[in-house]
């Protein structure tokens, strides 16, 4: 069976990396197309995970100049390599141009990461909508959570559509754990910044790139910031800054000199990236994939957004939405440094999975009545798959 798997963003490819290596471990045939819409940062997660792609060079900062690219280059890839599936992860536009055009061209669609919701469609934007119509164009809904689940099920999707895989981030991250180079990683940094990360009692780290927080917002983080790198002058503040030049304009429009424990790095490689998370005491973000990689690592996450789909980790106690106001978040981070032993405590099941959702995902494919489905889509899209969803679902939740 010939499998298409479309990727565009540094996310994605962390998080289709374990199933891609499971699914070629079975011998399945596999492509994987590299939209473009993230280049040299994407590249190095692929090589990371030793995964080749083909690039389509769609790298238009316009939304719309860059989906008419991916619509156009999408159709000759599908029609040359004639797959008997697409499998998109997560809400970007290559993960909706992926499904759009696969069902244009009646080619059934698998969704990994599916059921996420904010429930406001401007927040975050263009996520929020791009994940809706992802799923309605998907036959197959791989949800990472029970809520997901929930989701998809209030909004009606049939059960036997749905499986509960739990989020392949967390195979991604214990499989580069195991790969990270730590004491290369730090010299590495250490240059990079010119400071010694030991001289400091702990390291913080920070991004910021949604479209929803350019401007006022991201202004308003990156001024609550500095006040916290003058207050804590004992911790080492790291921001990585996003690509986006709208997210740079906002983020360092004004500044004339940092605090020397305040740093602003150029984007990191994903080994790097985990790294700075490990050793981090707490983490401020508005990415919804370092919101999970903060549980899956325990480490407490203030999270720059006023709602979020990925609640777990505010559910289990280690997440706190604090939203972009430069108060709330300077009152937000003192009280949760000042109880980091609590944190440190801290007993839960990882409501992000068990490390096993890549290996759900090639179990499912591997089931017959999938099989069939797949090659005789065309004939009967409405085959039922309970019995492949029921038992490769975790704890057969169905």
């Amino acid at each position: 069976m010939k499998v298409l798997v479309v990727l565009g963003t540094r996310p994605e490819a962390i998080k289709l990396a374990p199933v891609i290596n499971a699914l070629k471990e079975s011998g399945f045939e596999l492509k994987v197309v590299a939209t473009g819409q993230h280049d040299e940062l994407l590249r190095h997660v692929l090589e990371f995970f030793r995964i080749d792609a083909d690039f389509l060079h769609c790298m238009n900062p316009d939304l719309i100049e860059n989906t008419a690219c991916m619509a156009e280059s999408l159709k000759e890839v599908l029609r040359a390599y004639k797959p008997h599936c697409v499998i998109v992860q997560g809400d970007t536009l290559s993960c909706y141009m992926g499904a759009y055009t696969a069902f244009l061209n009646k080619i059934p669609v698998l969704h990994v990461e599916a059921g996420l919701r904010s429930h406001d469609k401007f927040s975050p934007f263009p996520e929020e909508m791009f994940r809706k119509l992802t799923d309605e164009l998907s036959d197959v809904l791989f949800a990472p959570t029970k809520r997901a689940v929930e989701n998809l099920l209030k909004e009606g999707f049939p059960k036997d559509r749905i499986v509960l895989t739990g989020n392949t981030v967390v195979d991604a991250v214990q499989t580069a754990l195991d790969l990270l180079d730590r004491d290369k990683i730090k010299r590495q940094l250490q240059k990079q910044i010119n400071r010694e990360i030991d001289a400091f009692d702990g390291l913080v780290f920070i991004t910021s790139h949604r479209r929803e927080n350019i401007g006022e917002p991201m202004k308003n983080i990156r001024d609550a910031v500095l006040e916290l790198a003058q207050k804590f002058p004992h911790l080492l503040f790291l921001w990585s800054l996003h690509k986006n030049p709208q997210v740079r304009e906002s983020i360092l429009e004004g500044f004339t000199q940092l605090p020397d424990n305040l740093v602003f790095l150029e984007p990191l490689s994903y080994p790097q990236t985990l790294y700075l998370l490990e050793r981090s005491k707490v983490i401020i973000t508005d990415s919804g994939g370092i919101q999970e990689e903060a549980c899956t690592l325990r480490k407490p996450v203030l999270i720059t957004r006023t709602v979020s789909e990925r609640l777990e980790v505010v559910d289990v106690g280690l997440g706190k939405v604090v939203g972009t106001e430069k108060e709330k978040i300077v009152k937000e981070f003192e009280k949760t440094y000042s109880n980091l032993g609590y944190y440190e405590k801290l007993s839960f099941e990882n409501p992000y999975g068990d490390g096993r959702a890549s290996e759900r995902i090639k179990n499912f494919f591997l089931c017959d009545e999938v099989k069939n489905f797949m090659l005789n889509y065309k004939k009967d899209y409405k085959g039922d798959l309970y019995e492949c969803t029921k038992v490769n679902s975790i704890s057969g939740i169905y």
